[in-house]
C-alpha cells in the first residue's frame, strides 16, 4: 500500500466550499471530495505548526503536556515504524520549521527535499539589493527582527525573484511532489509526506487569486504578516 499525505499549515476547515463556504473558492478540493471520505468530527490536539507535526509523527497528544519543541529523537515515530515495515519514506517540505536547529523531522524519512526561502528562511542573501518596506512597521510582526527589518519584508526581499505563480512555495513543493512520484511510481510500497507552509502567512499569493476577494476600494498597506496582536491596529478597511 501507497500512503500519500499533504498538508497544508493553517487552512481553515470552514474555508472549503464541500464544507458549505460558498464565498471560497476550491472547486479542485470540492471535485476531490466528493469522491473522497471526510473526517468531520476529527480534531487536532495542538495548533501551532511544531506541536501539530509532533502529534501527527508520534500518534501522541502533545497538548497540554508540551508546547512547541524538537521531535524527540528517541521517540518512536510514524515514518520510522513504516520503514521497518519495508516502505520506502520521503520527506518534501518547504516548512523551514520542520528542517531548522534540532527538530528532527526528517528521521525516519529515506530522502527529504527542503525547498528553501519560506517564512524567514535564509538559503542566499541579495546584500546588492536594499530591503524595500513592503509593510509598515506599525502592520505587521515585529518580532523578529533580521537585517535591521521585520519579517514581512524580509521575505519579500528574500523572494525578489520569483517572476510568476510556478516561483511561489506550494507551486515549487508540489511540482517536486509530483516528479517524485513520477520517478517513483514502480515502488511496492511507499509513503510520500507533502508539507507545505501555505497557507500559514506570510500571504503572498498571486495577484489574480487576491482580485477574487480583495475589496477593489482598498488602498491601503498589504496585509501580509499581520501582527499578533490586538486587532486595534488595525482599521476596519485592514480587518
Amino acid at each position: 500500500m501507497n500512503i500519500l499525505v499533504i498538508v497544508s499549515d493553517t487552512f481553515r476547515y470552514d474555508y472549503l466550499g464541500a464544507n458549505g463556504n460558498a464565498w471560497i473558492k476550491t472547486p479542485e478540493l470540492d471535485a476531490f471530495a466528493r469522491s473522497a471520505v471526510s473526517f468531520d468530527r476529527c480534531y487536532l490536539s495542538s495548533f501551532p505548526t511544531i506541536p501539530t507535526r509532533t502529534d501527527w509523527f508520534t500518534g501522541r497528544y502533545g497538548f497540554p503536556f508540551h508546547g512547541w519543541r524538537p521531535l524527540d529523537p528517541a521517540a518512536a515515530i510514524l515514518a520510522g515504524e513504516l520503514g521497518k515495515a519495508g516502505s520506502i519514506n520521503q520527506l518534501i517540505t518547504d516548512c523551514p520549521h520542520l528542517m531548522s536547529g534540532t527538530n528532527h523531522f526528517q528521521r525516519g524519512f529515506h530522502g527529504f527535499e527542503w525547498i528553501r526561502g519560506q517564512e524567514g528562511d535564509t538559503p542566499l542573501t541579495w546584500m546588492n539589493h536594499p530591503i524595500a518596506e513592503v509593510v509598515p512597521f506599525t502592520k505587521t510582526r515585529q518580532r523578529p527582527i533580521t537585517f535591521g527589518t521585520t519579517l514581512a519584508n524580509k521575505h519579500a526581499w528574500q523572494n525578489r525573484w520569483w517572476e510568476g505563480e510556478e516561483d511561489t512555495f506550494v507551486a515549487r513543493t508540489c511540482r517536486t511532489a509530483c516528479r517524485w512520484l513520477e520517478q517513483n511510481y514502480r515502488a511496492e510500497k511507499f509513503f510520500l509526506w507533502v508539507d507545505c507552509f501555505d497557507v500559514h502567512e506570510p500571504w503572498d499569493p498571486p495577484q489574480y487569486l487576491v482580485d477574487l476577494y480583495a475589496d477593489p476600494a482598498y488602498g491601503g498597506p498589504p496585509m501580509r504578516h499581520p501582527n499578533y496582536g490586538p486587532a486595534s491596529d488595525y482599521t476596519e478597511a485592514e480587518l
